[in-house]
């Protein structure tokens, strides 16, 4: 499915929401006189902390963006870099919660995340004049519990605003739709949620309000409300688990994000599609993004630097190079989903 994100853009503004301003995609901004001239590789050291239980640690890049976002002009923003939260500016990095490997966002070359997540992120911590270092959590309730606590500074999938979260803020800079992933020629006929009663759809969960996990329970209980049969929900930690379900005929189908629904469908060989791409499957206006603790001083300096990033025309290079043109949002903002509503 294709978005146009004027449509996008258009729904945004006329809601009065806060947004970052944005010029021309390709319009590369000057750098400001006042900026610091640092590069990333000159800044701080990575801190000692050790990952969460059953977390891998790894830097990224040692704070160089990697991939098409190597070749960014990006350099740290004095001001961007004194409104950071003292914690981050004392240790001189950024502590992300990432889900792993997780085509096209997050890749992997070697001990390196690349893809376009890691591209964006990198930036980020380049115009906030500090390193980023990634901390892989794959269990999505787990990394947002490992955010709202503090522990980590911040984490992108990107992750979905909800607009229900009370622990978390988000800094949302793309928009998504959430398809099925199914066998190629949909043996199931799934073609919306009034179709799911009787199979059996796998997950990230359990999750909270607003999740595709939820929106499965949702939907299970009206079916058997109905007299039909429940859905079989298959709850899975990372979206990698949700792809091997359907492969291995564990369940018939998996919901999830279309970004990942889409890469591996094409890297498939045939053997899957996505499936319900126009149909209203319990999402409107999802905006996924940075999340940060509910509060934390760090969201605004973290949406500075994605609009420097917009602003730039590394944003529309970064997303259009990974294939992720529907995903593309015109500006960036904090809680979209909230002021949607």
């Amino acid at each position: 499915m294709s978005k146009s994100t004027g449509a996008r853009t258009t729904a945004v503004r006329a809601a009065g929401i806060r947004t970052a301003g944005v010029r021309t995609a390709g319009v590369r901004a000057a750098v400001a006189a006042v900026a610091l001239t640092l590069s990333l590789a000159a800044c701080g050291s990575s801190a000692t902390g050790k990952p969460a239980d059953g977390a891998s640690d790894r830097t990224g890049g040692g704070g160089a963006a990697t991939g098409d976002a190597a070749n960014s002009a990006a350099t740290a923003d004095s001001a961007l870099h004194d409104a950071l939260p003292e914690k981050v500016r004392k240790a001189g990095e950024l502590v992300v919660v990432i889900p792993g490997t997780n085509p096209p966002w997050w890749e992997k070359s070697g001990g390196t995340y690349t893809g376009a997540a890691a591209d964006l992120v990198n930036q980020v911590g380049a115009i906030l004049g500090v390193k980023v270092r990634y901390v892989a959590v794959p269990d999505l309730a787990g990394a947002f519990a490992a955010v709202a606590s503090g522990r980590y500074d911040a984490g992108f999938n990107p992750y979905g605003d909800t607009g229900k979260s009370a622990n978390t803020d988000i800094v949302d800079v793309v928009q998504e739709i959430v398809p099925f992933l199914v066998p190629k020629g949909n043996p199931k006929k799934i073609d919306g949620l009034g179709a799911l009663c009787g199979t059996s759809v796998s997950a990230l969960g359990p999750a909270g309000a607003g999740s595709a996990y939820a929106i499965l329970t949702e939907q299970s209980a009206a079916c058997e409300k109905a007299g039909d049969p429940a859905v079989r929900i298959v709850a899975v930690k990372g979206v990698p688990d949700g792809i091997l379900a359907v492969k291995s005929r564990r369940a018939d189908a998996f919901f999830g994000s279309g970004a990942a629904l889409f890469h591996y469908a094409k890297t498939s060989d045939g053997a899957l599609e996505v499936v319900a791409t126009e149909a209203d499957t319990g999402f409107s206006n999802l905006y996924q993004g940075m999340i940060v603790p509910k509060g934390s001083p760090l969201a605004e300096p973290v949406l500075g630097a994605f609009k420097k990033i917009f602003d730039s025309g590394d944003y529309a290079r970064i997303m259009k190079g990974a294939g992720l043109e529907r995903e593309m949002l015109d500006a960036p903002g904090i809680n979209l989903k909230k002021q949607v509503s």
